[in-house]
């Protein structure tokens, strides 16, 4: 076959030159002429092909010279079409491969032409431009949203740090171990702290206001919570240094029932030591028999604390083992 190409103006420009990434992903267009063989090129065609505007004469020669040897006896049937199919829309997916030694997946789409001058209308879409550019979008969003969430939860984290006297690795501990037993996101239960912070008290223990918040993490509609939020915590004298500490002793007896005694301070930090320490225990027990918890011992109760002894309660119903909450001096049952 025979290519034309056209001397450029500049003997010395490249013949082909970087396109910026707009550029490189626009859909291009091309026109078959009357002949059945020329054909016109918009820019983008020409730089999908490897080639600036005026490089070369576009031709279906060309453009079948450019196209995969597996893909090229498909491309010229679509560009030139047998009897009958003059008023088709058809399309085609093929490789393309440039004369930068680039090879494109691309999407070729034909209509018939509205005038005496173009035969046939044509799209040439890079997928690959469109595809990775969506992605890098998409990308783009994905970092932005993970920097942005990873600013909220080091901020909860603070928050927690001085709250509670962790250090960083446990209060992210502590953000997580509450995301999986709260069932939301750690973004999520971080933002809801953050938003119990600004506008209490100045002398409010910020311990009370963090366990609160994560008390009212669920919906207030739940029946497990809803009562829950306004139930009093316990304010003793509580000068023992911080993170808080609670000691859970448990004694199966004879008679058909398991006592777990509290010792301390329970509030977010000692939660996930009360769960697993009652979870065991409630398994422990046989059945139709009874889970008594002596919190005689606890110096300060937290809301958070009351939801998940909420919560032991209907998994001790379901099991058919009776519950017994022996509370602090001064609280209600």
């Amino acid at each position: 076959m025979t290519l034309t190409t056209r001397p450029s103006s500049t003997p010395d420009r490249p013949s082909a030159e970087p396109a910026d990434a707009s550029t490189s992903a626009a859909p291009g267009t091309f026109h078959v002429l009357g002949d059945g063989e020329s054909l016109a090129w918009s820019e983008p065609v020409f730089r999908l092909h490897g080639f600036l505007p005026g490089d070369v004469v576009p031709s279906v020669a060309l453009m079948l010279a450019h196209c995969h040897r597996d893909d090229r006896a498909a491309l010229a049937a679509l560009l030139q079409p047998g009897p009958g199919r003059a008023d088709e829309g058809r399309s085609l997916r093929y490789r393309l491969q440039g004369a930068d030694g680039e090879e494109h997946t691309v999407l070729a789409v034909l209509v018939p032409g509205v005038d005496t001058d173009a035969r046939l209308l044509g799209l040439l879409v890079d997928l690959g431009a469109q595809i990775g550019a969506a992605a890098s979008r998409r990308a783009d969003e994905m970092l932005a949203a993970a920097i942005e969430s990873r600013e909220v939860i080091d901020q909860a984290k603070g928050a927690a740090m001085l709250a509670y006297g962790l250090d960083g690795a446990a209060a992210f501990d502590l953000l997580r171990w509450h995301s999986e037993h709260l069932n939301v996101k750690v973004r999520t239960l971080a933002e809801h702290l953050l938003a119990a912070l600004p506008g209490r008290p100045a002398r409010t223990d910020p311990r009370d206001v963090l366990d609160a918040a994560l008390a009212g993490v669920l919906p207030a509609t739940d029946a497990e919570v809803a009562p829950l939020v306004a139930s009093p915590s316990l304010h003793g004298e509580d000068d023992a240094a911080l993170p808080a500490r609670l000691d859970v002793a448990r004694e199966d007896g004879a008679d058909r029932s398991v006592v777990v005694r509290l010792t301390g301070v329970v509030d977010a930090t000692t939660v996930p030591a009360l769960v697993t320490a009652l979870s065991e225990a409630l398994r422990a027990v046989p059945a139709r028999g009874q889970l008594v918890v002596d919190a005689a011992g606890v110096r300060r109760l937290g809301p958070v604390a009351v939801l998940h002894v909420s919560r032991l309660r209907r998994r001790a119903e379901q099991a058919g083992v009776r519950l017994r909450v022996l509370p602090p001096a001064g609280m209600r049952a």
